[in-house]
């Protein structure tokens, strides 16, 4: 049984890919050279899936991967290439790709040719991109799929590497391939994919594929809707393109928070969709054949027979015992296994790599796959082979069981890399599986996945988790601090797709225990159905108790260390949030307070409806408070009690007629809030004054624009007129005083205040000065001078010295827009 193929690479690289390199070789000599800025190189190193990473002096590359597949010389060269130009840490991501993290900007040419010269590339690897085709990691040996997927998934990738529009798409275009119904790859919430079906056609059965479109996850997510219900295998290309095409011309380019595919879907309708489609699709046929390059995927090893080998000295038995429950699974082929290889987080040490390397070499059919669950897999295993393949990874240090299991937590990098990261993800999945395994439960008899994101986006899959985790920020006693919103029941099977339903926000500090509660009582009380059975028998209502008392926040000065993320000792803010993107921090902020509001009035809704008027009394002041501080960062005030917040937004949005004059007096309302002595119907006045007012306050949010103006039409009988709303005052800087005396500069000293406050205090003075003028500004070490300057070049003005003088920095800048 010889079916041993050499090859170099699972795909082929096209040459235009591979003389692309030199293009960017040449711009990143620009950017060194100064002759282009940073800014205006993002959008060309993004698509070479290139991206800065968090702190903006170093950046993670993205290697794609279709369908998993490596060869060892591949994992040697990602190994050399961490060691020599990044932080020595590869990490599998949940796409399939392979990432280096921390290599320098004119590192990334460097590493970027010598992949290609193993085959592999990173065009494509980030920005509005066709990005990784996915395909099952068990694809060609797993006994429930209908065909081998992974041929297919590297012929569209080969077949759109070229294609003229799949480096200048709306947005992401994501394509997976799944065996079967149970669609290990998510196919069902893809952007397209493809779950392989046979069907009987004149006596034969013949292969092909349902067709699922316009799904996905992040801030706002969608199961995809099915668009075909069986095509051959080989239209699977031109079904493809037909999707890509549609999307390239109706995706929405003007705004990226609405521009992947399901937004389309969701602007025409599933019908009008779908007539889009079959005309994209009518289109591709009328246009030429659309082959595809099928072929075997490599495999480098003659699987047949081998001689079994005695176990070494101290051969751990039971170990091997528990790796082969939990890893090791038959193939269809008879005789046959695959065994995944859990890594923590993602991650494995490029040391490690190297030699697994050499392991990969000498088992199974000598290739490694890499798996959406950030884990590996080595395939083709006669059973001779599991011990010492059993004992040569764990030697490397990868012989851990549990691949899988719920404690083998899936999680994206969040905070501690991403620009966009609000929480520490990998510090809190680390203490969360901490905590499982001490926990006391069975875990091998849980049916739950739990997957973790650090922001809204959905990196990390939470959307479709059992139990599902993505960080965000709110506020506590006044002060921000990490939480996770809660949401259970998300599934992925063709058909069957669904996505986790929302429980509320805890408290980063509480996930772990709370995780381990839910997960007890679910083991105490389940019938004899799963997880998913459990929660639609009564168990949505367990989640919400614990999420409830779960939620609550202690004083700052009781418990300090509630307000600081895992693995960390300073307190949390959004200020490496987006950095050199200040104002994207403002819009957090922002946002963290609009929810809160949100959320305290509808509380106070609730409690008023079931006759409980101090608590419903509680939560609308709580939501007064919260809808009076949401805009004030925009005027570069930064409060330090509830009293302060309702004053400033009266004088500063009431008084200026942005929002009505009826709802003045707010102190009066906040006193007959707090004493609780308001009865229903009162209470019930006053709730809605602040649920109009809060409405108001959002209509002005919507309508702002990034130098925070508010353009709406004029409120009728208020101050002000129609459009643009005044520009902020300028106010004085606390901690030092603007000095506008002589022809000099204009001095802000701005130590002491935080980002993005300070971010924010200087665009609204050099809002107040004329073109051409310089604003000197002090600033402190840390994030505020990693943050501040980037953010003012981005928004156009010229940074014209940076210098560290004694315990803070100068920086000159010089008004230009």
């Amino acid at each position: 049984m010889s079916d041993v193929k050499q090859a170099k690479s699972f795909y082929e690289i096209p040459q235009e890919i591979i003389d692309d390199i030199d293009v960017y070789a040449a711009e990143v000599e620009k950017v060194l050279r100064g002759e282009i800025s940073r800014e205006r190189f993002k959008p060309f190193r993004v698509t070479r899936g290139v991206y800065a990473q968090r702190g903006q002096t170093t950046h993670m590359m993205r290697i794609r991967v279709p369908a998993g597949g490596l060869l060892p010389e591949q994992m040697r060269r990602i190994a050399d290439l961490s060691e020599r130009y990044g932080n020595g840490i590869p990490h599998v991501t949940t796409r399939q790709d392979v990432q280096l993290h921390r290599v320098v900007l004119e590192d990334t040419v460097k590493a970027m040719r010598s992949l290609a010269e193993v085959g592999l590339s990173t065009r494509g690897g980030g920005g509005n991109t066709l990005r990784n085709v996915t395909a099952c990691p068990e694809s060609g040996v797993c006994p429930r799929e209908s065909f081998d997927v992974a041929p297919y998934a590297v012929a569209v990738t080969e077949a759109l590497l070229t294609h003229p529009s799949a480096y200048s798409l709306p947005r992401k275009y994501k394509i997976a391939f799944s065996g079967c119904a149970e669609d290990c790859a998510l196919a069902t919430i893809n952007d397209v994919g493809f779950v392989a079906v046979r069907r009987g056609r004149g006596g034969a059965a013949e292969e092909g594929f349902q067709v699922w479109a316009a799904g996905g996850m992040g801030a706002w997510s969608r199961p995809a809707t099915l668009i075909e219900e069986f095509i051959p295998a080989d239209q699977a290309l031109a079904v493809a393109e037909a999707v890509m095409n549609l999307f390239d011309k109706h995706g929405n380019r003007r705004n990226k928070h609405k521009a992947r595919l399901r937004f389309v879907i969701e602007k025409y309708g599933e019908r009008k969709f779908l007539d889009l489609y079959r005309r994209e699709l009518d289109a591709v046929r009328s246009s030429g054949p659309r082959p595809m390059a099928l072929r075997p995927v490599p495999r480098l090893r003659d699987v047949g027979a081998v001689e079994a080998g005695e176990p070494p000295a101290g051969f751990d038995e039971r170990g091997f015992e528990l790796w082969r429950a939990s890893n090791v699974r038959e193939q269809k082929q008879p005789g046959f296994h695959y065994a995944r290889i859990r890594l923590e987080l993602g991650d494995i040490e490029a040391p490690v790599l190297r030699r697994l390397a050499d392991v990969v070499e000498r088992f199974g059919e000598g290739t490694l796959r890499t798996g959406h669950d950030q884990n590996l897999m080595i395939r083709w295993l006669r059973e001779e082979e599991l011990r010492p393949l059993f004992a040569a990874l764990a030697e490397l240090g990868l012989g851990r069981a549990g691949a899988g299991r719920i404690d083998d937590v899936l999680c994206c990098p969040g905070a501690s890399t991403c620009n966009l990261g609000i929480c520490l993800s990998r510090n809190m999945a680390a203490e969360l599986t901490r905590e499982l395994c001490g926990g006391g439960l069975d875990l091998g008899s849980l049916d739950v996945d739990i997957k973790i994101s650090g922001c809204p986006n959905a990196c990390g899959q939470h959307p479709v988790g059992a139990i599902g985790l993505y960080g965000a920020a709110k506020r506590g006693d006044g002060r921000l601090a990490p939480h996770y919103e809660v949401l259970a029941g998300g599934r992925v099977e063709a058909g069957k797709t669904r996505l986790a339903e929302t429980y509320g926000f805890v408290p980063a500090k509480r996930i772990p225990a709370f995780v381990t509660e839910l997960l007890g009582r679910y083991a105490a009380e389940r019938g004899e159905g799963g997880f998913h059975d459990y929660l639609d028998g009564g168990g949505r209502a367990v989640v919400r108790e614990l999420v409830e008392r779960y939620s609550t926040m202690p004083p700052h000065d009781e418990a300090p260390q509630m307000y600081t993320d895992w693995g960390v000792d300073e307190e949390f803010s959004l200020a490496g949030l987006g950095p050199g993107e200040c104002g994207a921090g403002v819009f957090d902020i922002i946002d963290v307070d609009i929810e809160e509001a949100e959320g305290s009035l509808a509380g106070a809704r609730r409690a008023l409806a079931q006759g409980r008027l101090e608590e419903a009394s509680e939560a609308a002041y709580r939501g007064l408070v919260a809808t009076c501080k949401a805009l004030l960062i925009t005027q570069g005030i930064e409060t330090a009690s509830d009293e302060e917040a309702v004053d400033h937004f009266e004088s500063k949005f009431i008084g200026r007629g942005l929002v009505p004059e009826r709802f003045a007096g707010l102190d009066r309302t906040a006193e007959l809030l707090s004493s609780r002595l308001l009865n229903e119907r009162g209470l019930d006045e006053y709730l809605g004054r602040i649920e109009a007012m809060l409405d108001r306050v959002k209509a002005l949010y919507s309508s702002m624009d990034d130098f925070f103006h508010f353009r709406l039409e004029r409120i009728e009988g208020e101050k002000g007129g129609e459009g643009e709303a005044p520009a902020p005052e300028s106010r004085q800087a606390p901690g030092g005083a603007e000095d506008e005396g002589g022809a000099g500069p204009v001095l802000m000293d701005l130590r002491g205040v935080k980002c993005p406050i300070n971010y924010v205090k200087a665009k609204i003075k050099l809002e107040t000065m004329k073109k051409g003028e310089e604003l000197l500004l002090y600033l402190d070490e840390g994030e505020p001078i990693r943050n501040v300057p980037s953010s003012l070049r981005n928004d156009g003005q010229e940074i014209l010295r940076m210098e560290k003088t004694g315990d803070h920095y100068e920086l000159l800048v010089k008004k230009a827009v």
